[in-house]
């Protein structure tokens, strides 16, 4: 691990030491994915767990499984790093020996604890008040550092290729599932990690439902076709979405599209510093509903990302909270009009002090 990185794990725990003594949190467990690589910046399997306990400010105790123990050594040698054992019922036993129920009254954790998990500090922590901090983490990570934002720009970067392949590859015949398997593919070969979500590329009916998989259905003329995909780089995710079609379109078709695309394009221009979140929401929906296509747009206006696919600041219709500068997130208006096709363009985002920079450049255009 570089010393940069090193140093911005440090500043991010010291953060978190802050808002323990400021809050009264006695002490703090961090379970939830997202969370522990912002504080560790270690990657994990899929399947893996890990858990980052904080008996109190200034003392850090990162539990792994063994398969990961050498891994974690080499990368945080500056960790206390104790390893347990994956699916055995005892592999929470580490923590009898980090929380002192004697010194703690207040533990703050995530909602991401599992039924079991809670029921375990619950008995070993029994006149403990249990706080849940879920906001609180996603506050600390909304406004994106230097390095945050070199890696989201770089997911952006390798999702916009693998967006390019597939709509130059699209051709009548390919599957829904054939052409999300060469986004992968192309997001693999350019240093992805993963995926933030599973990739799903949906045609005609598919698409109006929506049915948010890809399934075996054969991509033709005639319909609108919507893919939404992202790829992870070092841990910060992108999510790009692009309507395009095979030709033959009908008018009704192509006034969707426009009517999503213009949407888009009005919250993007609109964006500035101190905006709340809800008043770009309100400025891509009265346009839609402006249109007579209110009831054809059934979610929010857009999502801030980094970690998570979907962090603050959610723009939706009452989240007040209040775009600052370096902020990203995505704006992704969207239509789904049956018997006609469905239509949405969703974009990168970096507030900026002049409003925002694009940070996805795949041409939004309705690609033939």
């Amino acid at each position: 691990m570089s010393q940069n990185s090193n140093r911005m794990i440090s500043q991010r725990l010291n953060r978190l030491y802050q808002e323990m003594e400021s809050n009264g949190w006695d002490a703090v467990l961090i379970t939830g994915r997202g969370n522990l690589r912002f504080f560790t910046d270690f990657r994990l399997n899929r399947v893996a767990s890990a858990m980052l306990a904080i008996p109190e400010p200034g003392e850090v105790v990162f539990f792994v499984a063994k398969l990961d123990l050498e891994r974690a050594r080499r990368d945080l040698p500056f960790f206390p790093i104790r390893p347990y054992l994956e699916d055995m019922p005892s592999y929470l036993d580490g923590l009898r020996g980090v929380f002192n129920p004697n010194k703690i009254k207040k533990l703050a954790i995530e909602s991401t604890l599992t039924y079991y998990q809670e029921q375990f500090l619950r008995d070993l922590l029994s006149n403990v008040v249990f706080l849940t901090i879920d906001q609180q983490l996603l506050a600390l990570r909304s406004v994106k550092e230097p390095e945050e934002i070199e890696r989201l720009k770089k997911a952006a970067q390798i999702a916009d290729q693998a967006m390019r392949y597939v709509l130059k590859q699209a051709s009548p015949g390919h599957t829904e599932l054939e052409l999300v398997g060469q986004a992968k593919l192309v997001i693999a070969k350019e240093g992805g990690e993963d995926e933030p979500f599973e990739p799903f590329l949906m045609s005609g009916e598919n698409a109006c439902l929506p049915q948010r998989v890809a399934t075996e259905k054969k991509i033709q003329e005639g319909e609108l076709i919507v893919f939404d995909m992202g790829a992870i780089y070092k841990g910060y995710c992108s999510d790009l979405t692009r309507t395009f079609s095979l030709g033959g379109l009908s008018a009704e078709q192509k006034k969707v599209f426009q009517i999503a695309l213009t949407a888009q394009q009005k919250a993007i221009e609109a964006i500035r510093l101190g905006m709340e979140a809800r008043s770009i929401d309100r400025i891509a929906r009265s346009y839609i509903e402006e249109i007579g296509f209110g009831e054809f747009f059934p979610h929010l206006t857009g999502h801030g990302i980094g970690l998570e696919d979907h962090e603050e600041p959610i723009i939706d219709k009452s989240n007040t909270l209040r775009l600052e500068e370096n902020m990203v997130l995505t704006i992704e208006p969207g239509l789904y009009v049956p018997g006609v096709g469905a239509a949405r363009i969703e974009d990168m985002i970096l507030v900026t002090k002049d409003g925002a920079e694009l940070l996805t450049s795949v041409p939004r255009n309705l690609i033939f």
